[in-house]
């Protein structure tokens, strides 16, 4: 294993994926990227966060240095790195080609199940945007990256995930050559030094989480807003979908 591993998946918000970063986070040797891209994102494009100013002041917020801190080798005492990103946080118009020396896969979640999520979380009467929600951002990265790579990218189902968490887990293990761990499926709960200060306002369920929970099937209807939002998202969740590992 070389000093320069990193494993980057790339998502929405509110697709499972701290649940992901929580599963990896147990093995040994993985040191932790948890969405670097945010804060540059807010100092430079803006947006809406109750941890805005708070995050531009605590976080490195210039994006090539976000870069070479994570394509760069890893600090002593560590193999690889597992990378959080949402794909409408990374620069506008920027060359994306230092992508390429990196792991890269995709967790998809439903867009009504990440709609509803959002809307749980903002608590009230909004619809989003399409970049708001960053699917279309995600299947765009996910063209780029399987055209210049000339291979498909792995794309992992966050509800094949819960259903199958450790079968998912050991073959993405597989895929990038880290070995797999019981140890992925629980943990203690409550705050992690490597949670970013949002982790109070968006991370309360994981922050409580000792574990994968088993699935429960939900039925999920959403206000009538948000079904123009839905259906402008749908056909990228299904074009994604058609790539899913299946174990």
């Amino acid at each position: 294993m070389t000093t320069n591993k990193h494993i980057a998946m790339w998502t929405c918000a509110r697709s499972r994926s701290t649940l992901m970063t929580r599963a990896f986070q147990q093995l040994d040797g993985c040191v932790i990227f948890d969405e670097p891209f945010y804060p540059p994102y807010l100092a430079t494009q803006g947006g809406d966060h109750p941890h805005r100013s708070e995050m531009i002041e605590l976080y490195e917020t210039n994006y090539e240095k976000v870069i070479s801190k994570i394509t760069s080798d890893l600090p002593q005492g560590y193999s690889f790195s597992f990378q959080k990103h949402t794909a409408n946080n990374l620069p506008q118009n920027g060359d994306l080609n230092w992508l390429l020396c990196l792991d890269n896969f995709f967790l998809i979640r439903h867009p009504r199940e990440i709609i509803a999520s959002r809307q749980k979380i903002y608590n009230y009467p909004k619809s989003f945007t399409l970049h708001e929600i960053g699917i279309e951002d995600l299947y765009n990265l996910f063209i780029f990256i399987q055209e210049r790579t000339e291979k498909t990218p792995v794309v992992i189902d966050s509800t094949d995930v819960i259903k199958n968490p450790a079968q998912v887990l050991h073959a993405l293990c597989n895929q990038f050559g880290i070995s797999y761990s019981d140890k992925m499926l629980t943990w203690q709960p409550g705050i992690r030094d490597t949670d970013p200060v949002w982790a109070k306002t968006w991370y309360k369920t994981i922050i409580n989480s000792s574990g994968f929970l088993p699935f429960t099937e939900q039925e999920i209807t959403l206000p009538e807003h948000l079904t123009p939002i839905f259906e402008e998202c749908l056909p990228f969740y299904e074009k994604l979908y058609q790539y899913r590992m299946i174990v």
